[in-house]
């Protein structure tokens, strides 16, 4: 796992150096950096297989045909090494990286459906002068790029792109209102007009001078049909599919650990790793301590740190807890600056907390439970969006209503917070509504925040509408329950927990792996049918079932909790005081972006539990970070 950055064109000899110096956190183990005329490649390791030199990079293949820096690890590349060999390939080293850069010298960008990894690499091929660029199928590591006076650059994190010179690092208007109403921008789209994300699945052609070719290698979440196993038969390969999903992540050449919060994805993976790990080799497992839980009611959620000891005790693995008092919380400048993107999501802070802990702890790898709800359903709007079936067809003016007499009802109440999501956008179509339901405050309550001159540039574009345009190229057939999961796949989990579990991880030295996205269990898991993920009310009911006599029912029963602070019962002790600062200084004011008497009336109405605004709140405050510290406003 490391940091890559890169260029092709004109630039200025220093640049490659500036970029890597940029990314040096996420290779505390080496750095490397290879250059040939116009095109520039860096490299910044954090050694977790093959330590020895020979895992070092830029890497070249055994016939120089290609180049590679890469990020991430390829969990299959025994599997594709003893192929490769069979071939004739000669092999210096122990390394995935070894492997990847053979394989891209004999097949090119066909190869990349068969790497099960997480991944962002570029590859030059000298005899073609190309750069290929390509990001894995989950999005588990990201790659920024960005075409500048001097040509195009590429890099793990937007941080190394502030030295490319005529990169234009204005506020794009689209993904900062995302970032108020979604807490992330969804695909290609960065806070910054000049620079994109390649998405998931994705692979790019650069050749200098010729416009950019992006194509994807890995099928759109979600779009398969369902397939015809019965209940007891999808829980067998449910369980076997889990156990080769930790088995693959399970190999490094340093320590493992993992996240254990006590839920159900995070005990399952400790448990299918404790089961492997039959060398001696202990599984340290990290959460949060408890701490301001009396504030936890106001989000709906329960204490975590009990499940978690709970658990902990059950499979005998050593537990450690880092507190929120220890995530520096009140610095919402540091987050911003290591997210690159202004995520207004604490969770983030708890991330960092732990990450460092366990790098203290000598553990560079974490294992992680995300995408097990966005995977088996696991989320409160999978089971809103079933509720539908008792209303999404009563005709539009009584779904008005329903709208309209949620909406009245306090934002201070958890079950009222929950009814006025869930009816908030109950007049509009079908892919609308769906949408509707992954945004934390609407266009009409958002819009008033912003300055006029913002607001002309927004015009009439919303953050939902991306959403419902990705949705328009499912194919016909797919359930709406599947057509929210491929949401939650392609723009919740890769542009938001995804990201921010990469970058605070990084900022660590540590590397964090997500078994529950092995390519083999998700591709099972796209497949199920709609009563095989929720039935009677319960959520992830398939995967329950298979970790039945594997977890102890009191974590897999037990209700579900969020990962990080309670935002809304912090945020008026914490956050408002900035941002009553920042208004009157006249400083939000100053951005261009927001209009700060509008942003005061918000902060009112949410203390007076009006409305429901704190993540969107804690949103300006990560704007004006990133718009200071990267934008130069």
């Amino acid at each position: 796992m490391c940091g890559i950055a890169g260029y092709l064109g004109g630039h200025a000899a220093p640049l490659l150096h500036e970029m890597a110096a940029a990314i040096s956190h996420r290779g505390p183990d080496g750095q490397g950096a290879w250059s040939e005329g116009r095109v520039g490649l860096a490299h910044a390791r954090l050694a977790i297989l093959d330590l020895s030199p020979a895992g070092a990079q830029p890497m070249a293949s055994a016939d120089r045909r290609v180049v590679l820096t890469f990020n991430g690890e390829i969990y299959n590349f025994r599997e594709l090494r003893r192929r490769l060999e069979e071939a004739g390939a000669v092999f210096r080293g122990h390394s995935d990286t070894e492997v990847l850069v053979e394989l891209l010298a004999r097949h090119g960008e066909k190869c990349l459906p068969w790497l099960n990894g997480i991944f962002a690499f570029a590859a030059w091929f000298p005899a073609e002068r190309r750069l290929l660029l390509a990001r894995d199928a989950a999005g588990v590591k990201p790659l920024y790029w960005a075409s500048g006076s001097d040509g195009l650059a590429f890099a793990s994190e937007l941080k190394a792109l502030k030295p490319v010179h005529g990169v234009d690092w204005s506020p794009d208007p689209v993904a900062i209102s995302a970032y108020l109403s979604l807490l992330y921008a969804p695909g290609d789209l960065t806070p910054a007009r000049g620079v994109r994300k390649l998405q998931p699945g994705e692979w790019m052609e650069w050749r200098d001078g010729v416009t950019p070719r992006i194509a994807r290698f890995a099928a759109l979440p979600n779009e398969q049909m369902p397939h015809d196993l019965g209940m007891d038969d999808a829980v067998t390969a449910c369980r076997s599919y889990l156990r080769q999903a930790v088995d693959r992540q399970l190999v490094a050449d340093v320590p493992v650990g993992g996240f254990l919060s006590g839920g159900v994805d995070s005990t399952a993976l400790a448990a299918f790793a404790v089961s492997a790990l039959r060398d001696g080799r202990k599984y340290p497992c990290f959460t949060v301590a408890s701490s301001a839980g009396a504030k936890m009611g106001q989000e709906g959620f329960v204490d975590d740190h009990p499940y978690a000891h709970r658990a902990a005790e059950h499979l005998g693995v050593p537990l450690y807890a880092v507190t929120r008092e220890s995530a520096a919380i009140h610095d919402v400048d540091r987050l911003v600056w290591m997210l690159d993107e202004p995520t207004p999501d604490p969770a983030a802070f708890m991330t960092y907390a732990i990450s460092r802990h366990a790098r203290e702890h000598g553990v560079k790898v974490l294992l992680s439970g995300a995408g097990g709800d966005d995977l088996f359903s696991g989320y409160r709007r999978h089971l809103a969006l079933r509720s539908e079936r008792y209303w999404g067809w009563w005709p539009r003016p009584l779904r008005a209503g329903l709208r309209r007499w949620s909406s009245g009802r306090s934002a201070a109440d958890p079950l009222s917070r929950r009814l006025a999501k869930l009816f908030a956008h109950a007049d509009e179509e079908p892919d609308a509504r769906l949408a509707g339901y992954f945004l934390w405050l609407n266009d009409e309550t958002m819009r008033p925040m912003l300055s006029s001159g913002f607001r002309e540039q927004l015009g009439v574009h919303k953050p939902a509408d991306l959403l419902v345009a990705s949705m328009a190229r499912l194919p016909d057939g797919v359930t709406r329950l599947s057509r929210m999961l491929h949401l939650d796949r392609s723009y919740f989990l890769a542009s938001h927990n995804l990201n921010y579990k990469d970058k605070m991880g990084m900022a660590c030295g540590v590397e964090i792996r997500v078994p529950l996205l092995d390519p083999d269990l998700a591709a099972f898991a796209e497949r199920l049918k709609d009563d095989q993920r929720i039935r009677g009310g319960e959520a992830k009911h398939l995967f329950r079932q298979a970790l039945r006599g594997i977890v102890p029912d009191d974590v897999l029963d037990r209700p579900k909790s969020g990962f990080g602070l309670p935002l809304r019962g912090l945020f008026h002790e914490i956050y408002a005081p900035q941002l009553r600062r920042l208004a009157a200084s006249g400083r939000l004011d100053a951005t261009g972006v927001f209009d700060g008497a509008g942003v005061l009336r918000l902060l009112e109405a949410d203390r007076r539990g009006e409305v429901d605004a704190a993540y969107s709140l804690l949103g300006v405050l990560c704007v004006e970070s990133w718009l200071r510290q990267f934008a130069g406003r």
